[in-house]
């Protein structure tokens, strides 16, 4: 008799969790065309060849197959994304939490014929956890392999691998008692592998970089957006980013650095940070190639470096030369120390 009414139960269970799933399923099946419709009204044209579904019973996995997205209208920066496969991985248990899976894909912003930005990319990954509460992400990754982009007019740059990590604290989270700046409003950390930089030398690491990685702090009001408006109104109501660590590693030349800064008013970095700079000799050597330093005062302030320096016994690069410097970024332009290195861009034109 006990051993009837268990059978009875679980089948019951199982018949039950069954019917919650593919109730589930097809709630999310309307809601994802409904969405997709929606767009529409908002500039954005969703299109997909078949939606399919699967991963009963542990999971629930949406495939949107023949996957473009592009956006049009009138002040629009035209967008077009195009990929073969994209499926979203959801668990019934924690529908907050939404893993996606993707086999490549296209990007391009901008027009057709002269776009701002074009890439094409391989295997990704990406994990977005929303916070309940405040209904907006909490925490979101990417893993990205076999990158190639083109910026402009530039020659096309590659790499092998790009994480990115971003992360907003709690709603409820205190301010800490010793925290003297403005709220903090995201944490990023990005780290790229094997990176090409066509026609783009990153000051004197030149064209390849074996490994760039970044952690950084975001603080202000109010988190902008990625317009210049909105940067605008970040820096001038005090905004600030904490470069908690920037580590850049090519061939026996290296750096790491942290410091803070902001935006000047024509958006361009402003800010001072502490470094090490390793591989000293070989950083001089190409930089007494530029016209910068080919003058009498050039070449004295590059032999000036090698002084400073000293030979390294320990850490990423022994037996290099590794110089202690202040790095700044001001008037356009990235200082090492008094020496003007590289003109920079405004982080949004």
């Amino acid at each position: 008799m006990r051993l009837k009414i268990l059978v009875t139960i679980t089948l019951l269970l199982v018949s039950g969790y069954s019917f919650f799933w593919y109730y589930m399923a097809g709630e999310a099946e309307d809601r994802i065309e409904d969405w997709t419709s929606r767009q529409k009204t908002h500039g954005m044209n969703i299109r997909y060849k078949k939606l399919e579904i699967s991963g009963f019973p542990t999971r629930m996995e949406f495939t949107l197959k023949g996957l473009t997205v592009a956006t049009a209208g009138r002040g629009k920066l035209p967008l077009f994304f195009s990929s073969p496969a994209i499926t979203m991985v959801a668990f019934p248990w924690k529908i907050n939490h939404i893993v996606t899976i993707s086999d490549g894909g296209r990007l391009r912003v901008g027009n057709g014929r002269h776009p701002r930005l074009a890439a094409r990319f391989g295997k990704s990954r990406s994990s977005l956890l929303i916070g309940m509460a405040a209904g907006r992400f909490q925490r979101f990754s990417l893993v990205v392999q076999d990158i190639n982009w083109m910026s402009g007019r530039r020659k096309p740059s590659s790499a092998q691998e790009m994480r990115l990590h971003m992360m907003r604290p709690a709603a409820d989270s205190p301010p800490s008692a010793t925290d003297m700046e403005l709220p903090l409003l995201m944490k990023v950390y990005f780290e790229a592998r094997d990176v090409t930089l066509g026609g783009l030398p990153v000051a004197a690491f030149g064209n390849k970089v074996d490994q760039a990685e970044i952690d950084l702090r975001i603080h202000g009001e109010n988190m902008p957006a990625y317009s210049a408006d909105s940067l605008a109104r970040w820096r001038d109501r005090g905004g600030t980013f904490v470069i908690r660590n920037l580590g850049v590693k090519s061939a026996k030349i290296g750096l790491d650095l942290n410091g803070e800064g902001t935006l000047d008013n024509h958006l361009k970095p402003l800010g001072a940070f502490s470094s090490r700079i390793y591989g000293i000799n070989q950083i001089v050597d190409i930089l007494s190639r530029r016209a910068t330093f080919l003058s009498p005062t050039g070449k004295m302030l590059l032999q000036e470096l090698k002084k400073m320096s000293k030979t390294e016994d320990k850490g990423p690069f022994p037996g290099e030369k590794a110089l202690d410097l202040a790095i700044s970024l001001q008037g356009g332009m990235l200082f090492f120390g008094p020496i003007p290195v590289y003109e920079l861009s405004p982080v949004i034109e």
